[in-house]
């Protein structure tokens, strides 16, 4: 009789372990909103600027199988930027996004200035004032920004850096 439960047993616990994989699967896809705000200080040739205040409303969208990717706005001192359609970095190989999961890596499109957005080509946001987050890790669950590496292309201006976070670049 006790032989008889044993595969009984077996069946429920990895029907049990599989349907937690599954659930935790669907719950680490769905796409995570955070507001955060965080000071950031625009670098030029090592020396350190003046702090702008940097407001970021994103989506982040995880994976198993590649690295995650930042949408959104973000607010520098007030002038927001969105984050721009078919300006997101192109998936590489499968062995390459499984690299960039496993180093953490986080990517982001271009960010450009809002009212410039509605009707504009691809080739218009190069042109144009725009953000690219290089480099950033959060801090908890997505909850802060531990560290932040952010570049601003202008056309009329020489491109600045910003930073935020333990480390100056």
């Amino acid at each position: 009789m006790e032989n008889a439960r044993k595969p009984e047993i077996r069946r429920w616990v990895v029907g049990t372990a599989l349907a937690g994989l599954v659930l935790f699967g669907i719950w680490y896809h769905i796409p995570l909103h955070r507001t955060l705000e965080v000071t950031a200080y625009e670098q030029h040739y090592g020396e350190i600027g003046a702090p702008a205040v940097l407001q970021m409303d994103v989506t982040l969208h995880r994976s198993f199988l590649r690295g995650t990717v930042v949408r959104g706005t973000i607010a520098l001192d007030g002038v927001p930027y969105v984050s721009a359609p078919r300006m997101e970095p192109e998936p590489g190989s499968f062995l390459d996004g499984l690299r960039d999961k496993w180093s953490g890596r986080i990517f982001s499109g271009y960010f450009v200035e809002a009212e410039r957005l509605a009707g504009r080509g691809d080739a218009i946001y190069m042109m144009q004032d725009s953000f690219l987050i290089s480099d950033v890790s959060f801090g908890g669950f997505y909850d802060s920004i531990a560290e932040l590496f952010l570049i601003r292309w202008r056309p009329d201006a020489p491109s600045a850096v910003y930073t935020a976070g333990l480390h100056t670049y």
